[in-house]
């Protein structure tokens, strides 16, 4: 990585960007971008994980050139997709590595410094599906469901933006599978973090922007009647279940065997959380210890 990179990246980005929009089978949609300022420093933006596809749609959606911080070694070294990510700009996270997560901060540090730009995705792994469980590596999650149009964010780049004074630019992408796939992306106002600022509050602050982003996609470009979605004889559920079966199968490679393992990618990159979380099994065990009668069956609706 070199001042010199960086600014050469800036003047392939367009062309490459035009090269992305070959390598996703969505068609991209912009919703609207908002002017960024006329800022010596960089801009960190901040982008929702759904799937692979997010890599070359977002870099559109951005429209900036900007290093892409990708957590995802297989896909990044063992595929000819990996060679495009370096060209744009990449800076490849090995999200179990202690030591790796601190040299890959430095470097979206030194990118910034330097007028470049960060793409990054703070939930840290795809929103397809979680338990609300706890897990052996990390406790409970309970600020995480798959109710929520966007995961819990990682507090890392709110502590990026306050310590370089670069800010967060939110950009959420909304995938309408229903006959057509269309991906809108929307590119939102710069989100300031001052050094003053509590980053959990910044952290909770941004989640409802985006979320409030994603919303009103969704009211705006999809808003179907259940019979539509469900008119080729499949339910929601099982279409949905299909699909994530299919997103995960696009990231194979043949070549090494390499298959994505969604449990796996929650594990090792959900979001962290400030306080321990009670989980829905720890809050109800109270049950398993209650003798059954009239007087408290209700306890069990």
């Amino acid at each position: 990585m070199s001042a010199k990179g960086i600014h050469v990246r800036k003047f392939f980005a367009p062309i490459l960007r035009l090269v992305y929009r070959t390598q996703t089978p969505y068609k991209i949609k912009i919703d609207c971008r908002d002017p960024l300022t006329n800022n010596k420093k960089g801009y960190i933006f901040a982008i929702n994980h759904r799937q692979g596809d997010d890599i070359v749609i977002g870099a559109n959606v951005v429209n900036k050139s900007a290093y892409i911080v990708f957590g995802n070694k297989y896909l990044a070294l063992d595929t000819t997709n990996g060679l495009g990510l370096w060209a744009y700009g990449m800076i490849l996270l090995d999200r179990d590595n202690k030591d790796n997560r601190q040299t890959t901060y430095e470097k979206m540090k030194y990118v910034l410094h330097h007028g470049g730009n960060i793409i990054i995705y703070p939930e840290g792994y795809w929103n397809l599906d979680d338990n609300g469980e706890a897990d052996e590596r990390h406790g409970a999650d309970g600020h995480n469901s798959d109710n929520w149009l966007i995961q819990d964010f990682n507090i890392g780049i709110f502590r990026l933006a306050q310590e370089t004074g670069c800010e967060i630019v939110p950009t959420v992408l909304h995938y309408d599978e229903h006959k057509k796939k269309i991906c809108y992306g929307r590119r939102g106002k710069a989100f300031e973090v001052h050094p003053t600022d509590d980053i959990f509050e910044k952290k909770d602050q941004l989640l409802t922007i985006m979320r409030t982003m994603y919303y009103e996609m969704m009211e705006k470009y999809s808003s179907y009647e259940r019979s539509e979605l469900e008119s080729d004889g499949q339910s929601i559920y099982e279409q949905w279940k299909a699909l994530k079966m299919k997103l995960v199968a696009d990231c194979d490679i043949a070549r090494t065997g390499y298959h994505l393992d969604l449990a796996d990618e929650k594990c090792i990159g959900k979001a962290k959380v400030a306080n321990s979380v009670t989980t829905h099994k720890e809050a109800f065990s109270h049950l398993e210890q209650l003798k059954l009668n009239k007087e408290n069956a209700f306890l069990y609706h």
